[in-house]
Formats: structure tokens, sequence, C-alpha cells
């Protein structure tokens, strides 16, 4: 089931590549500014594991925008959901901010799971910066793993593209 759950999310994540063979490149590097947007946050998630019991599902990034357009940033999850606990670490390369929503894609650095560090390595998330306080208010999506579209494919990932999760505790701060 989890294998499958993985070709589902890379079927999706491929169709954002080929639509990224579309579009010129233009309107991609469009998204782009000087001025050095950035996202970052941590907090929790509550969450139902395997067992029924309410286990809190804690992530923590970072990016920004370098003024040569280049990205750099971190990103940290630990999730208890699954047995074993699956916790994981990238490296965000890839940063498109849009109002209060920001896009992120990466590269898989570590995991608890030898599936992500040899077959799916790259990293997508969204989140949005709701205002003050971030608790009940902010959101975060799942992150979705790949192994086939590139991390810089975030700029492809357009508001609705992934479901949103208001944080049980934590902020998130998103900058133009």
């Amino acid at each position: 089931m989890k294998r499958m759950s993985f070709l589902a999310v890379s079927l999706f994540m491929l169709s954002i590549f080929s639509v990224s063979l579309i579009l010129p490149a233009s309107e991609a590097t469009a998204a782009i500014g000087a001025n050095g947007p950035s996202a970052s946050g941590h907090g929790t998630l509550l969450v139902t594991d395997d067992q029924g019991r309410t286990v809190r599902r804690q992530f923590s990034f970072s990016a920004k925008q370098r003024a040569d357009g280049t990205v750099q940033g971190q990103a940290v999850i630990h999730n208890p959901q699954f047995d074993p606990r699956y916790s994981a670490t990238f490296d965000i390369t890839c940063l498109l901010v849009v109002g209060n929503r920001a896009s992120l894609g990466g590269l898989v650095k570590k995991s608890s799971d030898p599936a992500f560090n040899d077959e799916f390595d790259r990293a997508f998330f969204t989140v949005v910066d709701n205002g003050e306080p971030g608790k009940g208010n902010d959101t975060i999506s799942l992150v979705f793993f790949d192994n086939v579209v590139p991390p810089e494919n975030c700029l492809l990932i357009g508001p609705d593209d992934f479901l949103q999760n208001p944080i049980d505790s934590g902020n998130i701060q998103v900058r133009q």
C-alpha cells in the first residue's frame, strides 16, 4: 500500500513536470524575484497512528532565495504516525512565494526509510502563512516524495495542488 501511494504521487509529480515542458522558461523564472523571498516555520500536526493513538508530526524548515536567484534551505520532519517512526532531512533548493503561500522543493539528505534514500530522493511541500498566531491559522501540506521530477518543479505547484492542514502548534512565516 505504501508503494502504491508513492506511485500515485510520482505520477502526479510527473504530470507537473510535463506541464513545465510546455511553459516558456521566462514564465517560470518570472516568479523568481531579486528581493529574496523566504519561508520558515516549525510546529506540529496531530495525526492518528496505526494503533488509533494521537501523535505529533513535527516539522521545521527554513528557505531563502539569494540575490543570484539560487535557493538555500533545510527541512526536517519527524512522523511517529508510521511504524517504525519516520524522519527525514532535506536540502531545500526551490522556493516559490506567491502572497502568503510558499511552495518548496528539495533533495532528501537523510531518511529513516531506505526507500527514500535510494529511490524517492526529491521532496515537495507547501505552506500558508495566515497571520498571527500561527497555531490553528497557518497550514502545511504533507511532504510528497518523488524520484523523477526535479526540485525546481516546485515553481509549478499551484495553490490548490496540495491539501493544507492547520498546524496545532508553532508558526509559519512567508515573506516576499
